[in-house]
């Protein structure tokens, strides 16, 4: 089951690679997007709209894939320099 899981996870980690949002670590070709985990999903962005934006590719995928990640119940953290 829990390669299953992984399987129908792939079109939204696509997605999110593909959208250039997500927080910049080494250099600028590398960006992390997001983290999965068996319980959940972490969505990273280097800013507001970035993150709002990952929050709607997340929200129309899940639709898509017909699983869903509870995402009005999430919370966000945002931290400014």
């Amino acid at each position: 089951m829990p390669l299953l899981f992984c399987v129908a996870l792939i079109p939204l980690t696509n997605k999110l690679n593909r959208a250039d949002c997500g927080y910049q670590v080494h250099g600028p070709e590398r960006k992390i997007s997001h983290l999965l985990y068996m319980e959940g999903l972490k969505l990273l962005g280097s800013r507001e709209d970035d993150l709002e934006n990952d929050i709607k590719i997340a929200k129309a995928i899940s639709i898509d894939i017909k699983m869903y990640f509870g995402l009005e119940k999430c919370a966000r953290m945002f931290k400014k320099r």
